[in-house]
């Protein structure tokens, strides 16, 4: 398979980082015809995957489907699919699909100016980069009537993997959009009423106590020069650069 770009008439605009008022989800009825053409391949490739890496799990995932700015809200549609599909199309380079790969990411500033970064633990899909606090879009940020609320999956995301780092952190202002390729992240800025190194302390203490701990380490950053050398996702590195060049 051969990864192309998405087509303009799907995502009609460039790479880059936005900022705008809000992001309106939902849910598209449409299956994702990727998945249903390459089923019998998909089952192969999980059973090989699942061999090497005994920690995935085939949960729920969204996909965005469409997408546009309007009116300085972003407007999508999401397919929902699972796990072993998207790995299959991420590890194949993602090929044209008809999506691109939407999640949302916690952009956590520390009382001291500090962005957190963090490295997942072995046996995630994202481990080895230096990531946001991210997580799929998955079945529980789907609410009755269709509609996708992000900034819930994102909060989950901060708890699940900062523990009680969550208690202490507010929500700045507007969404920031990066896209890069066939990824799209939906950010919000947290400012937190902690120093760095009490998040650092209060996220020892959680993977301490948790069944399982989703971050190996805490990685804080303050300028350009400080991510320069790391191993990034393009859309996170887009969107840091952005932040730090408007300070």
């Amino acid at each position: 398979m051969k990864a192309r770009a998405m087509p303009d008439a799907v995502f009609p605009f460039a790479d880059g980082v936005k900022s705008v008022s809000n992001c309106s989800l939902k849910l598209s009825s449409e299956p994702w015809p990727f998945a249903v053409k390459y089923a019998a391949d998909i089952d192969a490739h999980w059973q090989a995957a699942t061999k090497s890496n005994s920690s995935y799990f085939n949960g729920i995932v969204h996909l965005i489907d469409s997408v546009r700015f309007g009116d300085d809200v972003l407007e999508a549609t999401l397919t929902r699919t699972d796990f072993k599909s998207y790995l299959y199309w991420r590890l194949g380079g993602y090929p044209e699909a008809g999506v691109v790969d939407g999640f949302g990411s916690a952009i956590i500033r520390s009382s001291d100016g500090d962005i957190l970064l963090a490295q997942q633990m072995p046996g995630n899909v994202n481990y080895g980069f230096a990531c946001l606090p991210s997580g799929f879009i998955d079945a529980r940020d789907v609410q009755p009537d269709g509609t996708i609320d992000i900034t819930r999956s994102i909060e989950r995301e901060i708890a699940e993997e900062l523990g009680a780092v969550a208690n202490h952190v507010e929500r700045e202002g507007r969404f920031i959009v990066a896209r890069s390729g066939t990824q799209l992240c939906f950010a919000i800025l947290f400012n937190a009423a902690l120093s760095t190194a009490e998040i650092m302390r209060l996220v020892d203490e959680h993977n301490a106590t948790s069944d399982d701990p989703e971050l190996e380490v805490i990685i804080p950053v303050a300028s350009l020069a400080d991510i320069a050398e790391l191993k990034m996702l393009p859309y996170a590195r887009a969107l840091l650069e952005a932040l730090f060049a408007a300070r």
